[in-house]
């Protein structure tokens, strides 16, 4: 067209120029009809939670459905060329037609996928196209396992009965970690429901394995006891000791016993030693790690003590111990420091590291 030789040729230019426009325009709406379909067609035609939810907009994804095979027969003939179907007013007119229905489908089911997400939050940490996958496949738990890491933070696998597949007995860590959970979990009903019902059973396990196990602490060896328990419940209830230890050794100074927080420190030391002895055996990788990760906090809690003995604290409303994180059992494990409190939500961590505890990240 921008030729100056152009004035022999120009009806046959310009009707190719249509032509080829045409075709663009086809094009563009094809593939976005294509895409919206292919994504759309697994939802709408198979999942049976939302043809009871969205019936009207199913009905209309499957008139959609007919609408676009019909039109792939068509291309499908030897005889045509992208040109001819192209060129077709019909055909432009019914992918603009279809590309407004799709678009109603598309908003009814953003509006679907938001109430899933209002009654499981935790849907808001993975996208819609896995939020859609976990949606469709909800009722076959084994299919939908490899998004568990997205909603929980360290859970990776669930170990099922092995003649069910539906009724979860215990969680596998990201780190090969197992929680045997202390009563079984169904993963049948709504996605939505049976995960909420995890969570809980997750939540309710490690509560009764913190209790027990903070029961059992003086009952024998110290590393014994580490090795019983699972990583998180070992590390917790170590840090939940320490408070109540260091507590003690505060009250009895103000009784006059002006030694009490040097001897706990002592004791600390020596705790500290045989969990340093303990890492130069022959360990499992697990078993490493566990032990690795308390040594790093308890060397943060020998230094904390140590420094509450350099500057001679006697009282448990010293800011210097009133700033420091301390977890107590009150029924349930609570997190102090200051003035606030917060509960411990018995997050399932696995076996994971802690990073070291400095003055500038303990502040």
């Amino acid at each position: 067209m921008s030729s100056k030789h152009v004035a022999h040729f120009l009806d046959c230019i310009t009707d190719w120029v249509r032509k080829l426009s045409r075709v663009e325009s086809v094009i563009g709406a094809w593939v976005d009809v294509q895409r919206a379909w292919s994504q759309m067609e697994s939802i709408f035609m198979g999942s049976e939670d939302i043809k009871e939810q969205l019936p009207e907009d199913c009905d209309r994804f499957m008139s959609i459905d007919a609408s676009f095979k019909s039109l792939v027969q068509v291309l499908s003939a030897e005889s045509e060329t992208v040109v001819s179907v192209s060129d077709r007013p019909e055909v432009h007119e019914d992918l603009t037609r279809l590309q407004t229905e799709l678009a109603l489908c598309e908003k009814a089911l953003a509006s679907y996928l938001e109430t899933k997400r209002r009654l499981f939050p935790r849907f808001y940490f993975v996208s819609s196209a896995d939020l859609l996958d976990i949606l469709s496949n909800g009722t076959r738990p084994t299919t939908i396992i490899r998004h568990l890491p997205k909603l929980f933070d360290s859970v990776a696998q669930l170990i099922f009965e092995s003649d069910t597949h539906d009724t979860a007995m215990s969680v596998i860590s990201r780190d090969g970690e197992v929680l045997k959970l202390k009563e079984s979990c169904s993963c049948t009903g709504a996605v939505e429901t049976w995960l909420d019902r995890l969570l809980t059973v997750v939540r309710h396990t490690l509560k009764e394995d913190l209790s027990s196990a903070l029961g059992s602490y003086e009952d024998g060896n110290r590393e014994s006891w580490i090795f019983e328990n699972i990583a998180q419940v070992a590390l917790t209830g170590t840090q939940i000791w320490w408070t109540a230890e260091v507590s003690a050794a505060l009250q009895r100074v103000r009784q006059g016993h002006e030694t009490a927080l040097k001897q706990y420190n002592k004791k600390q030391m020596q705790q500290l030693h045989h969990l340093i002895g303990l890492l130069l055996t022959d360990l499992s990788r697990e078993s490493r790690q566990k032990v690795m990760t308390i040594c790093t906090m308890d060397v943060h809690a020998r230094d904390v003590v140590s420094r509450l003995v350099s500057l001679r604290v006697e009282a448990e409303s010293d800011f210097a111990w009133q700033s420091q994180l301390r977890h107590r059992w009150e029924e349930d494990c609570s997190v102090y420091i200051c003035d606030a409190r917060f509960d411990y939500c018995h997050e399932y961590l696995g076996n994971t590291p802690r990073l070291v505890v400095t003055p500038l990240t303990d502040r």
